[in-house]
């Protein structure tokens, strides 16, 4: 792969722990011994290294934009995109060989397989310095960085990969899992997801369980003052139930519900999670708070800290830009996605438009400023995981295996958090598909996951009426089959990667 020909040298970032900020970046490369060995001889050289594998993934190259609300939302029709927004264009039209979008996945690529290079790193150093860190520590940096290389991947194989419904056995990419800079051969996303993926997080959960302290029922989300702060703020770090939901991710692509459910349930059927990720107070979204919790940052199982959050809204959302650029729904559009105004989400996440091209922006992402008074969390929060994904797989999975009562039931438990009226218990199989593709549709947009639905479901884009599944979104392509889905689904490794 060009990947492994142009990087001789892996850079592992020397970040300040993720909270405070960050400092310089420290070169490595496998032939100078004497830097690695200083790197790794203390525990603070170990954790620096790990926050900064995380804040490389927070860039705008993968999930900081092109990864949540950019890239990948417009490939999942989210916004109306107008022919003269070229860049976007690209993306919405499946253009995969414009310079805008050949570039964007090539920068996913690149940057994606540098991170999980870093990792690998990481945890061969582990290996090589025992005894620098406790055994707890331990375990816990090498169960993170295991789960932090499979969901790399997962999103590598995800994206890259032929739709598995219509192609299982189709080439998806190589799974990196030393340090060795060499050329490794794409694997099917069969044995991608079950050779190399579930193996990574069966072993990631399996050390969670033993160290994690969100197991105790909190995500430690205050200062830690003189212990500091390495096994705080669990939302921020890949903990015990975000890889519950990796892996429900991971065996929801290959349509295996039985595993699916098995992980959803690890989050939706333990009274732990409620008491670590407690459902958003309706106070703090509703009524008008001048400071609303958008994104609902207590029920998010991973997520990070943007100290630009605020600028999202600002540079991609907002009805004041130039139509060219902006990123809106279409006009109605968010009347039929929510048939219920009264849901919490189109109360807080939507707000009246002064375009002429939407009647609403998309606000989950308009900030405010936290200060030493204004301290909330959510002021700088961007989810990224969130435990009602677990309700709609743990649905999707009973409804898949004939237990439709069950799965109106999971629904409702969600639904009664939104402000949503129950289903009936009697609702028919198709029009619960709907209900529950429409829930992603509400509840994910701008974490980049609803490309993804339609992917795996092989779906058309338009809206549901008359009886056709022809799915969402809001834009300008999304109502028509060209290009076709076949075309939309598979999105071509870059081209300088020599396949």
């Amino acid at each position: 792969m060009k990947l492994y020909k142009s990087i001789t040298a892996t850079a592992i970032l020397s970040f300040g722990m993720v909270m405070t900020g960050c400092s310089d970046w420290l070169d490595y490369t496998p032939k100078d011994k004497q830097t690695y060995d200083q790197q790794f001889a203390t525990a603070s050289g170990f954790h620096t290294t790990v926050n900064g594998i995380y804040s490389s993934i927070y860039s705008s190259s993968l999930y900081g934009r092109n990864l949540s609300y950019g890239a990948i939302d417009v490939m999942g029709a989210c916004y109306n995109i107008p022919t003269s927004n070229t860049s976007m264009n690209e993306y919405c039209s499946a253009t995969w060989t414009g310079t805008y979008a050949s570039a964007g996945l090539e920068s996913i690529w690149s940057s994606a397989y540098t991170a999980i290079l870093n990792t690998n790193v990481l945890l061969q150093a582990l290996d090589e310095f025992p005894g620098v860190l406790t055994n707890d520590d331990s375990k816990l940096i090498r169960a993170e960085m295991l789960a932090m290389r499979a969901m790399l991947h997962l999103d590598l194989t995800r994206l890259f990969s032929p739709c598995y419904a219509q192609k299982p056995d189709g080439l998806a990419v190589p799974y990196a899992n030393t340090t060795e800079i060499v050329r490794r051969d794409r694997l099917s996303t069969a044995v991608i997801v079950n050779d190399y993926i579930i193996p990574d997080l069966n072993e990631a959960q399996s050390l969670l369980k033993e160290v994690d302290p969100v197991l105790n029922g909190s995500v430690l989300n205050t200062d830690g003052e003189d212990e500091g702060n390495w096994f705080r703020y669990r939302q921020l770090r890949l903990n015990y139930y975000a890889v519950a939901l990796l892996k429900a991710r991971a065996y929801m692509w290959v349509n295996d519900w039985d595993n699916a459910l098995t992980e959803a349930e690890k989050i939706t059927d333990d009274p732990n999670v409620e008491t670590a990720f407690p459902w958003v107070n309706p106070t703090t979204i509703l009524g008008g708070p001048a400071r609303p919790d958008r994104v609902f940052s207590t029920e998010c199982l991973f997520g990070f800290y943007n100290s630009n959050f605020s600028d999202i809204f600002d540079t991609a959302f907002s009805g004041t830009l130039d139509p060219a650029t902006v990123l809106q729904p279409r006009n109605a559009y968010t009347s039929v996605l929510f048939a219920n105004e009264g849901d919490y989400r189109m109360q807080s996440q939507w707000t009246s438009s002064v375009s002429v091209t939407s009647d609403y922006d998309f606000a989950k992402y308009r900030g405010f400023t936290a200060t030493a008074n204004n301290p909330e969390f959510w002021a700088t929060f961007f989810g990224m995981m969130r435990k009602s994904e677990a309700y709609f797989i743990k649905a999707e999975c009973l409804m898949k295996t004939d237990r439709i009562s069950d799965a109106v039931a999971c629904l409702n438990i969600f639904r009664s958090h939104r402000g949503e009226e129950a289903l009936s218990p009697s609702i028919a199989q198709n029009a619960l598909d709907k209900e529950i593709k429409f829930e992603y549709l509400r509840e994910l947009r701008g974490e980049g996951q609803i490309y993804f639905l339609h992917k795996r479901n092989y779906q058309r884009f338009g809206l549901y009426s008359s009886g056709v599944y022809e799915f969402d979104g809001s834009g300008r392509c999304s109502f028509t089959d060209s290009p076709s889905i076949a075309t939309r689904y598979n999105v071509p490794i870059p081209s300088g990667e020599n396949y």
